[in-house]
């Protein structure tokens, strides 16, 4: 594997460059995809149709609550024979969305999590940027390449969204991000309608969330879903767990939460947040990974969540004794 690090002057060439050599090319992320993930992925396949016009692109995988940004393509097994595959905002190899990746003649990864790759041939990873999406701002430019207003609204949704709405730390280091995607045509309203507009049950859940949290010792907030409270609220599972986390954000002396929930399958979708001291080393114990103060993992009991919210309340419980 070539790994390709923040700092190299050939960050981006060797993708460039791999695009160009393709003829069809195949665009994956990770499953239950964010708007980061789904605005790379998109933005990715929109910059190579507007810059390579010769190219077949197809982004694939499952379509979900986000799919008003933009839907998956249908292909044949026999499409990825030949092809390249450009796998966005994931780096493990169980966590792609459709599997079919694995077939293609070469796999480059991009992503800006703190996760090494599995399975890449090439590997671009910058875990200082706050999305994947920012990464394709500085492809861009670097690259001087073509930017249409569809690609500018799919790539500032996930610079948008993986930045907490621009309130996580250091957010003054993306807006210029979000100013050039403006520039190039980004439809912010666009983005903006469909991130507020909610139904009736994601409400009722949000109230659910907010009555029944729990805290640990030292103020961790947790809650503990089971695969039917889907069902009760007539929601994904995926709004559960990634949707609901960060109602307990906010809250004055809570530093750290966290939110648990069981799928279908009977594991356990973890989710992990902090303020400001990163956890990301809980995450990567328990199989998972991410970002220092937003990261996830899946665990195989309630035994192990368990675990989890007791490793997170002995961190918590140092914040404490260093003030």
């Amino acid at each position: 594997m070539a790994l390709i690090r923040k700092g190299s002057v050939v960050m981006y060439d060797r993708l460039i460059d791999k695009i160009k050599e393709y003829e069809t090319i195949v665009i994956h992320r990770h499953i239950q995809p964010d708007l980061d993930a789904l605005g790379s992925q998109l933005g990715m396949k929109a910059l190579i149709e507007s810059n390579f016009s010769d190219k077949t692109v197809h982004v694939l995988g499952e379509n979900n609550e986000f799919s008003w940004i933009g839907t998956m393509d249908e292909v044949d097994d026999a499409v990825f024979n030949d092809a390249l595959a450009i796998v966005l905002d994931v780096a493990g190899k169980e966590r792609v969305s459709d599997q079919r990746f694995l077939s293609t003649k070469e796999k480059i990864v991009v992503d800006h999590h703190r996760n090494d790759s599995d399975f890449a041939d090439i590997f671009i990873g910058d875990p200082e940027k706050i999305a994947t999406c920012e990464m394709l701002v500085e492809m861009i430019e670097k690259h001087d390449l073509k930017v249409s207003k569809e690609a500018a609204t799919y790539i500032l949704s996930g610079l948008i969204t993986d930045s907490g709405r621009f309130l996580y730390p250091q957010t003054t280091a993306y807006t210029f991000s979000a100013s050039f995607l403006m520039r190039k045509g980004a439809d912010l309203q666009y983005i903006y309608n469909n991130l507020y507009q909610v139904d009736y049950n994601f409400q009722r859940l949000k109230g659910y969330f907010i009555h029944n949290f729990k805290q640990t010792p030292n103020n961790v907030a947790y809650m503990k879903n089971s695969s039917h409270l889907k069902d009760e609220y007539d929601v994904t599972t995926f709004t559960v767990s990634r949707g609901m986390v960060n109602q307990m954000a906010g809250i004055k002396g809570i530093d750290i939460w966290a939110n648990f929930t069981e799928t279908d399958t009977g594991d356990i979708q973890c989710e992990l947040r902090s303020k400001s001291v990163p956890i990301v080393d809980i995450a990567k114990k328990y199989g998972g990974g991410g970002h220092d103060l937003a990261c996830g993992c899946t665990a195989q009991s309630w035994e192990d969540v368990d675990n989890i919210i007791e490793d997170l309340d002995a961190i918590a419980e140092r914040i404490k004794q260093n003030g």
